[in-house]
């Protein structure tokens, strides 16, 4: 074989071998299903695209559920509405209550009527009827009237567990029979507010009281 065949014959090989290669590489390339089609262009800014490309994804916990937004605090900075909005109404009737020191009895004195207190809004309506105090070793030309976080337990006549957080209402006629207080958004009041008490305005003496209870 001269020089010049032998050359030839290195060039076609070359050229064979070029082209198995190029046949190979094209067959693995279709195996793997490679795309090679250009990316879609996309205007999004690269801040507001996510982990998913174009699509803006909600945080989430490891099991893929969505990460709840924090709760938002109502007007006096608390997650969870005070009683005065959540509760009411509430009921009770008026009950004589017996003293704690044991010198005067419970018979000695007299409380009946009715209390409803229901919410209007931001307002809070404390409604008594039918009232009618007296006491038998003093003669009452007024009554305090007194929200409470205590309890008035039994009847005729009842024991109530005084609170240090009870809330004045004010003082009014024994003989007022009806009356509504007219509480515009009351955050001073007890939170519970379980009992509503009359008392003597000059001697601090518990005369009556009702446990009030929700109501329709």
């Amino acid at each position: 074989m001269t020089r010049a065949s032998r050359r030839w014959l290195f060039a076609a090989v070359a050229l064979l071998a070029l082209v198995a290669v190029l046949v190979a590489w094209r067959a693995i390339q279709t195996e793997r299903g490679i795309d090679s089609a250009e990316p879609v262009a996309t205007t999004t800014p690269l801040a507001e695209q996510g982990l998913q490309g174009g699509t803006l994804v909600s945080p989430s916990n490891t099991l893929g559920a969505p990460v709840p937004e924090p709760a938002t605090d109502d007007a006096d900075g608390s997650p969870i509405d005070p009683w005065w909005r959540r509760v009411p109404p509430v009921a009770g009737d008026l009950v004589p209550i017996a003293p704690l020191d044991g010198i005067a009895s419970g018979h000695d004195r007299s409380a009946s009527g009715h209390v409803r207190i229901a919410r209007a809004g931001e307002h809070l309506l404390v409604r008594i009827t039918d009232l009618r105090v007296a006491s038998s070793d003093t003669e009452l030309h007024d009554v305090r009237v007194v929200l409470s976080e205590g309890t008035v337990v039994g009847a005729r006549p009842g024991l109530w567990t005084g609170h240090e957080d009870d809330d004045d209402l004010g003082t009014i006629p024994s003989d007022v029979g009806t009356i509504t207080f007219d509480l515009e958004a009351p955050r001073g009041v007890p939170d519970p507010v379980r009992s509503l008490v009359l008392l003597d305005p000059d001697s601090g003496a518990v005369l009556g009281g009702a446990a009030l209870l929700p109501t329709d």
